[in-house]
């Protein structure tokens, strides 16, 4: 008997032991889980964000847009007061009042500062970003502004397009 008495410890704690390891194992394996979960909801969260300083960039360009049609309004020469103010003495003030958006942490920046005329547009690249822990994410949208700002709806002046996630 007292062998038989040993033999069953012996496969107890076997058995005990490699059920902890498995359930080691499988606790392992929610934790590496959860964590992947987390990074994917934090990029997603970071994504967003990163979109919504794009459309904040956009605002803030239809914002100047209209106080660039007030001003050059007040002029004879409307079209190179318009002009001007994108590409004048106001260039720094327009990037600054870009740049200087800082909302939550994103930060955004017209690439190279710079803002020139291409097929009567005056055209600009903004790049957004936000960090959070080790994960950053950018993306960067061109934007142009129609020399033509005699039309009803501001919105036609100002046009997104070739948005890139980088």
């Amino acid at each position: 008997m007292k062998k038989r008495n040993g033999s069953v410890v012996v496969t107890s704690l076997l058995c005990f032991s490699i059920l902890s390891c498995i359930f080691i194992g499988c606790l392992e394996i929610i934790n590496s889980n959860l964590e992947i979960v987390n990074t994917y909801e934090i990029a997603l969260k970071l994504r967003h964000d990163v979109k919504s300083g794009i459309n904040l960039g956009y605002s803030k360009i239809l914002e100047e847009v209209n106080k660039a049609i007030i001003i050059a309004k007040e002029y004879e020469n409307q079209n190179e007061k318009y002009k001007e103010y994108f590409l004048g003495s106001n260039k720094i003030e327009f990037i600054k009042a870009i740049e200087d958006i800082n909302i939550d942490e994103i930060s955004l920046d017209i690439v190279n500062n710079k803002v020139y005329i291409e097929d009567n547009y005056i055209r600009l690249d903004i790049v957004s970003k936000k960090t959070e822990g080790e994960l950053e994410k950018g993306a960067r949208c061109s934007f142009k502004i129609n020399l033509d700002f005699n039309q009803e709806n501001t919105k036609n002046i100002v046009e997104k397009y070739d948005y890139k996630e980088i």
